[in-house]
């Protein structure tokens, strides 16, 4: 029994030597820069930070989490150890760093630098009233509490990043105060992968620390679609501080946008620089500072010239030329008529059928409505004239006696003579025998004129186009 426990003994300590001489070598070895184990998101809240930040007390001690070889102050400042930057050991990654703004002899409020290279403007969606972006998100703070050593060869060495400026691993951010930031309208915001997140972080000698990912945003856009398809709207991209009015953060942004490299969309794109009106968002919680971009979105229109607005019109146009066919050719006017009426009804139905919803009747429907309206007078204007025209003869004989003749034996000469009888038209005055006469030319007359003032009124009324929006190629 007493050999046992002398074995058991000796395991348990050759297990806590074990362990315990990687995580002393690991504290030693690790470098000012390494990185934890895991790869944790700048924005989302990790266990390490919590386990092995020493806030208060900047003390050395291993604490727990030192026995699974995780090391949190690699990127402490420590004595008779080069560095090119390091953060002091009182560092609390819960303050603000405007908290300390006199450290840089600076005054509130502080500033948020934003820079978004543009790849495109990847997805318009009408349905959803949104709009997706592809681009490098960049942000850019101040930290005061930074230690820099000026004097290190790493800020003039390209190997390390540009001038005055050293290239760190995103997973610096987990020992470090970022900035919690809100995207105005916001649905979606994915990060770009490869082998891992397609993201930065740059520390620069003037202590300010610049991380930059590649995303793909979608955010809200508020459309009108009154005028469709030949409406314009504006979209406003819009970033600030989720917590910090504009007393305290004021937020600065640019853009690059390389036009060659957009897509073929549906709509003629600009971007251009935020309003004024738009630098400022007003919610019940404070006014707070925005940076962004605007985007301006013209519907290209040729697509439905050729397929809606020009077919419609050469129906109408071919409507007129029932016009001109006698109103004896029953069969054939009729029949030219109603079919073109039915083929602008379904033109209707399927142009109703993909366009967005409107508030009220969109222009599309407007110029349909107005077509189907014409073939219908058209319509109509041939069925006044087959109903005068079937008062112009009085009918030899009533239905009474019509049936009377067919069923009885009377006398055949008596009904011949009676059918030898000149027919007499009555049921038509001159003056209405000559509106029947001249109704189709007073319909060819009146309807294109009338057509072609629709349409010039439409189109002044609906030009709302921005000219330099039609520019871009």
């Amino acid at each position: 029994m007493v050999r046992m426990t002398v074995v058991t003994t000796i395991i348990w300590i050759s297990f806590i030597i074990s362990v315990l001489l990687p995580a002393a070598n690991s504290d030693a070895d690790g470098g000012l820069y390494s990185a934890g184990l895991a790869t944790a998101s700048p924005y989302e809240d990790s266990t390490q930070n919590q386990l092995g930040h020493s806030y208060m007390g900047g003390s050395d001690q291993m604490g727990p989490a030192s026995f699974i070889g995780l090391n949190f102050d690699t990127n402490r400042c420590k004595p008779n150890t080069s560095f090119i930057w390091c953060l002091p050991k009182d560092y609390n990654q819960e303050k603000h760093p405007f908290t300390y703004y006199h450290l840089e002899n600076k005054s509130l409020p502080w500033d948020y630098d934003f820079k978004f290279v543009i790849d495109e403007i990847s997805n318009i969606n009408d349905k959803a009233q949104s709009m997706m972006i592809s681009m490098y998100f960049a942000v850019s703070w101040m930290e005061p509490r930074l230690v820099i050593n000026e004097s290190a060869t790493e800020w003039t060495e390209d190997r390390t990043g540009p001038k005055d400026q050293v290239n760190e691993s995103p997973e610096t951010l987990k020992y470090i105060w970022y900035p919690e930031l809100e995207i105005y309208g916001l649905e979606t915001f994915d990060r770009q992968r490869v082998l891992k997140e397609m993201s930065g972080v740059r520390v620069r000698k003037n202590k300010t620390i610049n991380y930059e990912l590649n995303v793909r945003i979608t955010i809200s856009c508020r459309m009108n679609f009154d005028d469709y398809p030949l409406d314009a709207h504006t979209c406003q991209f819009q970033v600030g501080s989720y917590y910090d009015t504009q007393e305290t953060v004021t937020c600065k942004a640019h853009y690059i946008y390389d036009q060659d490299r957009q897509r073929s969309l549906q709509h003629f794109l600009q971007i251009e620089d935020l309003p004024d009106c738009f630098h400022t968002v007003d919610i019940p919680s404070g006014i707070y500072s925005a940076g962004g971009f605007q985007v301006k979105l013209q519907r290209k229109q040729m697509q439905f010239v050729v397929q809606v607005y020009l077919p419609s019109a050469m129906f109408v146009i071919v409507s007129w030329v029932s016009f001109l066919v006698k109103p004896e050719v029953v069969p054939g006017r009729m029949a030219m008529l109603v079919t073109l009426f039915l083929v602008l009804i379904n033109i209707f139905n399927s142009v109703r059928e993909q366009a967005p919803i409107s508030s009220r009747l969109n222009a599309v429907d407007l110029y349909l409505v107005v077509c189907i309206f014409f073939v219908f007078a058209a319509l109509i204007e041939y069925a006044v004239i087959l109903l005068l025209l079937k008062k112009r003869r009085k009918p030899r004989r009533t239905i009474d006696e019509g049936l009377k003749t067919l069923f009885s034996n009377g006398d055949v000469a008596q009904s011949r003579r009676e059918e030898r009888k000149p027919h007499v038209e009555v049921g038509l005055t001159a003056r209405k025998q000559a509106l029947v006469d001249n109704i189709d030319a007073w319909a060819m007359w009146v309807s294109p004129p009338i057509f072609i003032l629709f349409n010039v009124i439409y189109w002044i009324a609906y030009r709302h186009v921005d000219t330099e929006l039609l520019s871009i190629p």
